[in-house]
């Protein structure tokens, strides 16, 4: 969201790799001052290409890269690079040295970020440390919760979810018009968020119509699940087996928290030295040394009849042929972590039911910590192509008071849901947003950066 208007945040992103770049574009088109710092020239040549922010070839752990890049004014330090050693060294610079006010540090090792804190614990400002891994598992155990989405979303300190799912030809939500969905569900919070059509997104008006193969965004009450997943033609299995590819960080953590619910995990892994390490860490996932991508093991381990297989591996092309092959061979949902954005449009069209992007799930922590004030969540759908925002409407801002109808939001922003005090209500076009309401926002992201004028006053 643009800040036009308003004092823009100067930002050092430091590390261009996919999490850096995605950071330092989502602030720029906010309207913030930012310069990305990276030390490889040819990757500094390719983001000028295709970004418009600025550049800084050098080493971002020292002090006279990070004075060049402007950090004694800096109001917000990003640390992103793939070396926790070098993120932790940027961020202690940025907090002890030159006192930035907002620091955020890409820290994958739980040592390194107990040892972050020890040391940062006198220091002041506000500090904000992402574990990818963490929130990739966090973020599979949610979708884990809801059979057939491709992605989900707590809000309303989950009150509400947004949940994606893929529509199919024998679903009742197919030639549904948008309308008529408050006559399926007349006494809960229920809305149609976002859709994706033939691989361009819309945010959706009450006469449009819900389609075979469209991929949907429903906004809804999480105690309808059961029932909302009935009219898709979706169901929960009653023995729940799982199959995770991959004994790195991400497949370990993910088998432990499983094993905590009692869940029966089948592990694997092509590397025998992974696969022992992963035995002596974990109780009762059975660990299997195999290639993910061996037909002839994945029948062997009975992948045909797992409720969910999810393929984890740090080498994602091989994440997206595991799935397939597990799906064909009967596997009932597959999930593929996955950071290259142009693979999220694999979803429901070759068979894998969720793509997990360890990048989106970092920008979009990034990111509510850096918008800070009144966003309280933000969320980016699948390829990032539309955002969802949590703000809380401050009094006098332009979305207060005024009939929503007459409020002039910007085409490819929906209103979607307030929550007043305890209630979460699905508003209308006459519907009026009072001070202190939490607004769920859905909006695509070319229309973000139009979205400040209407929170301008409210913000703090």
């Amino acid at each position: 969201m643009r800040n036009e208007g308003r004092k823009s945040v100067k930002a050092i992103v430091v590390g261009g790799g996919l999490v850096g770049s995605s950071l330092a574009a989502k602030l720029a088109s906010d309207g913030h001052d930012v310069i990305l710092v990276e030390r490889d020239r040819e990757l500094v040549r390719e983001l000028n290409e295709r970004l418009d922010v600025q550049m800084l070839v050098g080493n971002g752990t020292t002090v006279p890269v990070l004075k060049s890049a402007g950090i004694e004014s800096c109001d917000l330090l990003l640390a992103t690079t793939d070396s926790d050693e070098a993120n932790m060294v940027v961020a202690l610079v940025g907090s002890a040295l030159f006192n930035v006010p907002r620091v955020v540090a890409r820290l994958r090792d739980e040592g390194h970020k107990e040892s972050f804190r020890s040391i940062a614990a006198e220091m002041g400002g506000e500090r904000l440390l992402i574990n990818p891994d963490t929130a990739a598992v966090e973020r599979i155990l949610s979708l884990m919760t809801v059979p057939g989405a491709v992605d989900v979303a707590p809000f309303f300190d989950g009150g509400l979810q947004v949940a994606g799912f893929v529509v199919k030809e024998n679903s009742d939500f197919n030639g549904l018009l948008l309308s008529h969905l408050r006559l399926l569900f007349p006494a809960v919070p229920m809305l149609v968020a976002a859709i994706r059509r033939e691989g361009r997104w819309r945010v959706p008006h009450g006469e449009d119509e819900i389609l075979a193969g469209d991929l949907v965004y429903f906004a809804m009450d999480p105690g309808e699940t059961d029932n909302v997943l009935a009219l898709l033609g979706l169901q929960r299995e009653d023995e729940h087996k799982v199959m995770i590819a991959g004994a790195n960080r991400i497949g370990i953590e993910l088998a432990r928290r499983l094993e905590e619910k009692g869940t029966s995990v089948t592990l694997l892994d092509g590397r025998r030295s992974a696969c022992e390490n992963a035995a002596a860490e974990l109780d009762t996932t059975l660990v299997i040394h195999g290639s993910p991508t061996d037909r002839e093991r994945l029948i062997e381990e009975g992948a045909e009849h797992v409720e969910d297989f999810i393929a984890c591996t740090d080498d994602h092309e091989e994440n997206v042929v595991a799935c397939l092959l597990a799906r064909r061979l009967g596997a009932a949902h597959t999930f593929a972590l996955v950071d290259n954005p142009a693979l999220a449009g694999l979803i429901g069209e070759v068979g894998i039911d969720a793509v997990i992007s360890p990048r989106l799930l970092s920008v979009s922590l990034a990111l509510q910590f850096a918008r800070k004030g009144r966003v309280k969540a933000v969320a980016a759908l699948l390829d990032d192509a539309v955002e969802v925002f949590e703000i809380e409407a401050g009094a006098g801002c332009r979305l207060v008071e005024e009939p929503l109808a007459q409020l002039g939001l910007p085409r490819g922003v929906l209103v979607a849901a307030l929550r007043r005090g305890e209630q979460i209500l699905v508003p209308t076009g006459a519907d009026r947003i009072r001070a202190g309401d939490s607004v769920l926002l859905i909006t695509t992201t070319k229309s973000a950066g139009q979205l400040d004028e209407f929170l301008e006053a409210g913000q703090s």
